[in-house]
């Protein structure tokens, strides 16, 4: 039998990777959406091609896999785009003294839609809001086998220099550890990027989540990262984030791939 401790880390595993990014070019930061459509006719493949999580505390030790947590978008209009999203392999380790659990299989599909509701082209600025609902159709056990789902309103603005910042406050609605109902979760993030050359750039990005589970609940991360622009459509991006609080996973490190076409 699963116990909530264990379940919660099993939850944490389908959350830090963000489940899906933005469906903009170029990217910008690995947590924080974009609130930039795809143009009509045209599709954007994001996909976190290795996704690691490390966790020790005390004797508890808790290590996560994810490969190909990937978000395919296409363009309606210039202002909404639909997106499917699904996770190919996920894999975690559960350790406290002399209990162990290691689970892997398929993710679960999440489907989502983008509407860029304002736009303002002299400040290069945007904002969207994007609905989203996970279903449950992982192998393995290692999700919670629940319908979960939530809103996300992202924001982004490029200033004088090249700097693009951005920010987001997404509300999610999440099953309990406890299996006996949903609790609110509130994730807000903020980043900033800037290009050094026609290929390289470099990135900070910072999350900050609380949820209605308990007072203590708080979880956060500070990190950066490195893009590479490989051509006109394709992009590559490594992070690396500290978690921050009791619930924040210890380290992060993300490769992701960004494919426009």
């Amino acid at each position: 039998m699963t116990t909530p401790f264990v379940r919660e880390r099993w939850t944490r595993l389908l959350l830090w990777p963000a489940l899906l990014a933005g469906a903009c070019l170029p990217l910008g930061a690995q947590v924080t959406e974009t609130p930039h459509t795809v143009e009509p006719g045209r599709f954007l493949l994001e996909m976190d091609a290795v996704s690691l999580n490390f966790d020790r505390t005390g004797e508890t030790e808790y290590d996560a896999l994810g490969l190909a947590t990937t978000i395919v978008s296409a363009g309606l209009t210039r202002n909404l785009d639909i997106q499917a999203g699904f996770q190919l392999f996920v894999r975690s380790r559960f350790e406290n003294r002399n209990f162990r659990d290691t689970r892997s299989g398929l993710g679960d599909l999440t489907f989502r839609t983008k509407w860029t509701f304002w736009r303002d082209d002299q400040l290069a600025a945007a904002a969207a809001v994007i609905p989203f609902v996970k279903i449950p159709s992982n192998t393995g056990d290692v999700g919670n086998g629940s319908v979960e789902g939530g809103i996300i309103v992202p924001w982004g603005m490029t200033l004088p220099g090249g700097v693009v910042t951005g920010a987001m406050f997404r509300w999610d609605v999440l099953r309990n550890p406890s299996d006996d109902g949903y609790d609110s979760r509130w994730f807000a993030s903020a980043y900033a990027h800037r290009s050094f050359t026609r290929f390289l750039g470099f990135y900070g990005e910072t999350t900050v989540a609380v949820s209605s589970e308990s007072a203590s609940s708080f979880a956060g991360t500070i990190g950066g990262g490195v893009t590479l622009t490989a051509s006109k459509n394709l992009f590559w991006d490594y992070g690396i984030s500290r978690g921050l609080g009791s619930r924040g996973t210890d380290w992060i490190h993300v490769v992701r791939l960004t494919w426009g076409f």
